[in-house]
């Protein structure tokens, strides 16, 4: 590409150099992002980052390592401490079984009872007449004397005998 300027100087750059300047960017950002991952590697592994994969390097620590050996005492320490707790577990359990039991013939009991009142009032219906409830019982009507005024004068008050 030519340039041309008042002083009439023409500014000229051959395609090398253009393609040069044009790489170093991209270099410099290249070898940045290079360095701050490994620089970020280093420092994950160093403040107790998990550790590489087995599979890429072979076993891991934790499969080289040997179990721990326990000597006969201290096995049959904890096998009688197992012990005791499965018959201690057995005890509670036999104990809830015979709640449970108790429970349930009380029930059955309160429910045959239940069932011997549901039939005695049922029976106690059917004893009962279908008939109408009788009328309610009138009052008795004082009787009365056979007097009576001929004349528009008053009678003595009366006196009711029953």
């Amino acid at each position: 590409m030519t340039w041309q300027y008042d002083n009439n100087d023409i500014d000229y750059e051959p395609p090398e150099e253009l393609e040069a300047r044009r790489r170093v960017p991209f270099i410099i950002v290249a070898l940045g992002l290079a360095i701050i991952g490994s620089a970020s590697a280093f420092a994950w592994r160093a403040y107790g980052g998990s550790p590489y994969p087995s599979f890429a390097f072979g076993s891991s620590a934790a499969a080289t390592a040997e179990p721990k050996m326990v000597g006969l005492d201290e096995f049959q320490a904890f096998q009688k401490q197992i012990v005791g707790q499965v018959q201690s577990n057995a005890q509670v359990l036999a104990a809830q079984q015979a709640e449970v039991k108790r429970l349930s013939d009380q029930m059955a009991v309160v429910s045959g009872k239940l069932d011997a009142i549901q039939s005695s009032i049922a029976s106690a219906r059917a004893t009962l007449p279908t008939a109408s409830p009788p009328a309610p019982n009138k009052p008795a009507k004082p009787k009365r004397s056979a007097r009576i005024s001929t004349g528009g004068a008053p009678l003595p008050p009366m006196q009711l005998t029953h």
